[in-house]
């Protein structure tokens, strides 16, 4: 398989601490032209808990796909279904070691944060949590989506951004915001303001509370 899928050509780095210590296990994705060791010294060095196993996977060529994540969805394939299939591999291998998809986390920054938006979405389980810094659901503003399911329900989602971000259309964020929230989820909206690419002291803070007391 991972002849077929660029993405699965190397496997994760591991942070954290020792899985059988861990209350969560989080699936840290990061953005275009970055890497795992960006999100280590991004979220993992700043997140501040000692009961998490952060599982970060690299991207061939350091991007999932390769147009803007509001693009025609055929534009973006077929990236945009290895980088899917990839997140998949890695949540199932993570049942296998013990974390069920109730005790895992997706979380991801930017185009990170897309692909874990659009995982979640596509896989229609409730994960432990979704935490997307500065990202929304992928496809064109106003697509249709079934969010008659329910499969979220009370799932924790995080959708925070800055409000006049570069890459990331604000209005983009809160129609993910109101998708998820449709279809069950507890979702929690922060848009501030500002017009830099980054992840504020603020958005880990609210990640950290969302997180509070999820372990199994």
């Amino acid at each position: 398989m991972s002849n077929a899928n660029p993405h699965l050509a190397q496997p994760p780095l591991v942070y954290g601490c020792a899985p059988r210590e861990a209350a969560l296990a989080v699936i840290l994705v990061h953005g275009r032209g970055q890497s795992p060791e960006w999100m280590h010294d991004a979220v993992v060095g700043r997140f501040g808990r000692g009961d998490l196993v952060w599982h970060a996977p690299a991207a061939a060529g350091q991007s999932w796909y390769p147009q803007r994540f509001i693009a025609p969805l055929d534009d973006n394939e077929p990236d945009l279904s290895h980088a899917l299939a990839g997140l998949d591999t890695l949540s199932s291998a993570l049942c296998e070691q013990g974390f069920p998809y109730e005790s895992q986390v997706l979380m991801g920054f930017s185009q990170g944060a897309c692909l874990c938006s659009e995982f979640v979405w596509r896989a229609r389980r409730r994960y432990g949590a979704l935490v997307a810094f500065t990202g929304g659901l992928i496809g064109p503003p106003g697509m249709r989506r079934d969010s008659g399911h329910h499969a979220f329900e009370d799932m924790p989602v995080l959708l925070s951004s800055w409000d006049d971000d570069p890459h990331v259309p604000a209005q983009s964020v809160r129609e993910t915001a109101q998708h998820f929230a449709d279809a069950g989820a507890h979702v929690t909206l922060k848009i501030d303001a500002g017009i830099e690419h980054g992840i504020r002291d603020a958005e880990i803070g609210y990640a950290r509370t969302l997180l509070t007391g999820r372990q199994p």
